[in-house]
């Protein structure tokens, strides 16, 4: 085991990470971002009141927030430097640090423009298509053991190719929400709907209104960013006025009449197929929804009757006479509020909070700015009129998420410095006024950490003959435990440990605590792959001929921190590595350990 006592910073920064900014707080307007800035000032202190160096304005994002900085009198960082830009972006995009002879190239370039082009050429990668494909499966929770493997596995390839070919985000929620198959094995976006199945006493036992809920509450949770789940029990009155205005103003029985744009959709188990598994069929030949119909997951319905379908944000009644999903799947998409949701997603993604936040929990009274709002209330986005040019420009060019990315990380808000030149104060926080620190989420840490080592595990894809070597590449959390491959095992312990979802029960938590110091110290997940082992970087390195020591150490330093060492990091690496190749491990190890490494700043 190795000493604890060098590495208590690392303890201390993950205790007092900032809460998963997808973690719902009621009324706590500002939450996760001033728990971000607080945690930022505490890595990275502010540094008196020195001077603040302008910062070009790339786009209408940073004419809005610099704009209102330069109003307001506030202060802002300098932009990042060259180093922590090109490892930030390729962390964001990617999901991983970055190969340090691409970081080499890059810093030496003098282009004007090269951070506009490694972000046009990171947006072409596979590794983006294979990050974002893992964060919409993640954000749609489709779990093996609801949707079967089969049905998993051909959802993944269906989500990557949309992301490959950078279709519409509304088209492909229209799909996702329209889909029918006679098996979710054999159609991709089948597996959306089946997720959300409610079963009774059998497998057979689909309860249909309860999953007609289901399906509205999870798509307006995901697409439109409230949260009905408890206005699908009871009335908002008298139980909502302290928690979200717009829904204390809700019936319970609008929540029925949006389901039953649901209410001919049938979600029906393959029960005929020999091996029970979890394959469904999924069509339209339902009988509508019945307000009296049994429930088996919340208060019994107390009402009766066949309801006609009304979309709940707008009181637009379906045409009984067409196809009831197409017509949801189009209110939906259409709604200015689809537009609002994903760019405050993706914005979250990329800057660590959302304009507003929690990012799933809209309150639809507390949007509008020349709206007065009740005494004790604030308005829930830090910059409303952002958020609506953000969702318009979204909106007018096709819905194309891969222009959002380039707009956003091009910006020079997005490109910041975590440090902050000037005296800190907790009103800045709404500003975005300097890069907010947060851990890496479970699944790149481990990537980068297989990246930086050159020793990869080999996942195998369940019910598939893929292998792929990176977290962000797997289906599932489930191929972690691909019982053949007993490799995996220290892997998956670590991953959970850091907060991963399993798509089924559990949210992602981003949250630190002791264990997790004591895991990157002496997990075997980290203590086999430090090791100057055949093919692992290290051992590379230490063979490669002409180079001498401090070309040596310098390599290690870009391969994990995406930076060059300091001066006195090198002198304590001088004298650890002439210890010979156990100094080497012991270094390596130090750098996975450093802070640094856990964050993306």
């Amino acid at each position: 085991m190795r000493s604890f006592a060098p590495w208590m910073a690392l303890a201390v920064a993950l205790a007092q990470a900032p809460p998963d900014a997808h973690h719902p707080k009621p009324r706590a307007e500002g939450h996760e971002r001033q728990a971000a800035a607080a945690f930022t000032e505490t890595v990275f202190p502010s540094e008196g009141a020195g001077p603040v160096k302008p910062v070009p304005r790339k786009n209408f994002i940073d004419e809005f927030l610099f704009s209102k900085m330069e109003r307001d009198k506030v202060p802002h960082a300098p932009l990042a430097s060259d180093e922590q830009f090109f490892r930030r972006v390729h962390i964001d995009l990617t999901g991983r640090i970055p190969d340090h002879e691409k970081l080499r190239k890059f810093v030496a370039s003098a282009e004007p423009d090269k951070r506009e082009k490694v972000i046009e050429e990171l947006l072409k990668t596979p590794a983006l298509k294979a990050k974002w494909t893992y964060w919409f499966m993640d954000l749609s929770k489709t779990a093996a053991n609801r949707v079967g493997q089969g049905g998993k596995n051909i959802y993944y390839s269906w989500v990557y190719d949309n992301f490959h070919l950078n279709r519409p985000y509304n088209e492909m929620v229209k799909d996702l929400l329209t889909a029918s198959a006679v098996s979710n094995w054999n159609t991709g976006p089948s597996s959306y709907v089946a997720r959300w199945v409610v079963i009774g006493l059998a497998c057979e036992d689909e309860v249909h209104e309860d999953t007609s809920d289901e399906l509205a509450i999870q798509s307006v949770k995901h697409f439109l960013g409230v949260d009905l789940s408890c206005v699908s029990c009871h009335d908002g009155k008298n139980h909502l006025e302290k928690i979200n205005l717009w829904l204390a103003g809700r019936k319970r029985e609008e929540l029925w009449k949006t389901a039953a744009f649901f209410g001919r959709t049938r979600v029906l188990r393959r029960t005929e197929v020999a091996v029970t598994r979890d394959e469904y069929s999924v069509d339209d030949e339902g009988p509508g929804y019945d307000a009296g119909a049994r429930t088996v997951v919340r208060v019994p319905r107390k009402s009766n009757g066949m309801l006609d379908p009304v979309f709940l944000f707008t009181g637009a009644k379906a045409d009984p006479t067409r196809p009831l999903r197409p017509q949801y799947a189009e209110m939906l998409t259409t709604h200015p509020q689809f537009a609002r949701t994903a760019v405050n997603l993706f914005w979250s993604e990329f800057f660590g909070v959302g304009i507003l936040e929690p990012v799933l929990d809209f309150d639809l009274a507390r949007q509008d700015a020349s709206k007065p709002l009740p005494a004790g209330w604030q308005l829930q986005p830090a910059h409303p009129e952002l958020l609506d040019a953000l969702a318009e420009d979204f909106r007018k060019n096709n819905h194309d998420v891969r222009r959002l990315f380039r707009l956003i990380t091009n910006s020079s808000a997005y490109q910041l410095s975590s440090r902050f030149p000037a005296q800190w104060k907790e009103s800045y926080a709404p500003y975005f006024a300097r890069k907010f620190v947060r851990r890496l989420k479970a699944e790149e840490i481990h990537d980068s950490f297989v990246q930086a080592t050159n020793l990869h595990n080999e996942i195998p894809i369940r019910g598939t003959d893929t292998i792929v070597r990176y977290a962000t590449e797997t289906r599932s959390p489930e191929d972690f435990k691909y019982p053949r491959a007993p490799g995996l095992k220290d892997a998956n312990f670590f991953l959970e440990s850091f907060g991963q979802t399993n798509r089924e029960y559990s949210e992602r938590n981003n949250e630190g605590d002791i264990t997790q110091a004591i895991l990157l110290m002496n997990s075997p997940f980290i203590l086999q792959r430090v090791k100057a082992a055949p093919g692992s970087f290290l051992n590379q390195l230490l063979v490669e001929p002409g180079l001498d020591r401090d070309a040596q150490i310098t390599a290690l330093f870009e391969r994990f921190l995406v930076r060059k060492p300091l001066e006195e990091e090198m002198a304590f690496a001088r004298e650890m590595t002439g210890r010979g190749r156990k100094g080497w491990e012991d270094l390596q190890w130090l750098l996975v350990n450093k802070v640094e490494f856990l964050f993306n700043y």
